[in-house]
C-alpha cells in the first residue's frame, strides 16, 4: 500500500491517480477522457486489494472536483464506505481501533462531500515553462558579421538538446541538434567562410548542416569527430 495515513490523501496509490488526473486536466484534456484512460493504464493498481478503494476515491474526488463524477463510480465509493469494505483493508494491513476511528470519520467526511455536487468546476491551472540555457562554446567569424554558438537548452530544469545557431546582426539560422547532455564540443573559424566543429564520435546528430546561407553570406561547415 506504501506510505498511508487516515486522511483521504495520505497514501501513495490515491496521489497517484489525483496528481496523474490533473496533470492531464491541466493539459486541457477532458475528465472523461481522463477518467478512462488512468483506469486503462492504472489497471493493476485498481485490480489491487491494497491499493483499490483509494483509487478509485482518488478518482472520484477528481471527478468531483471537476462537475463529472460518475453515478457508478459515486455508488462504488458510497459503497465502499458504508459497508465497511475499506475496514477490512485497514484491518488487514494491521491498524488499530484508533486508527479504523479516525479513517472512520474521514471517510463519512468525504461521502458527505462529493454527495452535493460542486458549484463550479476546478480552475485548469496554465503550465509554466521556464526555458533556460546553458553555454558551451561561441566564436565570433573574422569578418566580425556572424558568429557560432552551442547551447544546451532546458525546459522547467529538463534538458531538452543542444543546439548550433549561426547568428547574424537581423537573423539567424539553426544548423545542428543532438540530443546528448554534457557532450563536450568545441569549434573554430577557419576563415570567415569555413567553420570547423569538433564532436565525439558516438553523438548522434537530429539536425547536421554542412552548409548555410543568409543574405548572400555562404559558410561551409565541417565536421570533425574526436
Amino acid at each position: 500500500m506504501g506510505t498511508w495515513g487516515t486522511e483521504i490523501n495520505g497514501n501513495d496509490a490515491f496521489m497517484d491517480i489525483y496528481q496523474n488526473f490533473f496533470d492531464r486536466y491541466n493539459r486541457g484534456q477532458g475528465p472523461v477522457y481522463i477518467s478512462g484512460r488512468i483506469q486503462d493504464e492504472f489497471a493493476e493498481m485498481f485490480d489491487d486489494v491494497d491499493d483499490r478503494n483509494n483509487c478509485l476515491f482518488a478518482l472520484a474526488l477528481a471527478q468531483w472536483e471537476t462537475k463529472s463524477l460518475n453515478s457508478a463510480l459515486f455508488g462504488q465509493v458510497k459503497e465502499i464506505i458504508t459497508g465497511g469494505h475499506d475496514f477490512k483493508v485497514w484491518k488487514q494491513l494491521g491498524a488499530d481501533e484508533q486508527v479504523l476511528e479516525q479513517r472512520s470519520r474521514v471517510l463519512n467526511e468525504f461521502l458527505t462531500k462529493i454527495s452535493v455536487p460542486k458549484g463550479k468546476a476546478k480552475r485548469r491551472v496554465k503550465q509554466k515553462f521556464q526555458f533556460e540555457t546553458i553555454l558551451l562554446t561561441e566564436q565570433i567569424a573574422p569578418d566580425k558579421k556572424k558568429s557560432f554558438a552551442v547551447k544546451e537548452e532546458y525546459t522547467n530544469k529538463k534538458y531538452l538538446h543542444t543546439s548550433g545557431i549561426m547568428s547574424w546582426a537581423t537573423g539567424g539560422s539553426g544548423i545542428m541538434y543532438f540530443t546528448k547532455q554534457g557532450s563536450p564540443i568545441s569549434a573554430k573559424w577557419l576563415d570567415s567562410q569555413t567553420l570547423e566543429i569538433t564532436h565525439d564520435k558516438d553523438i548522434v546528430f537530429t539536425k547536421r548542416e554542412s552548409r548555410t546561407y543568409y543574405l548572400g553570406d555562404d559558410i561551409e561547415i565541417i565536421y570533425v569527430e574526436r
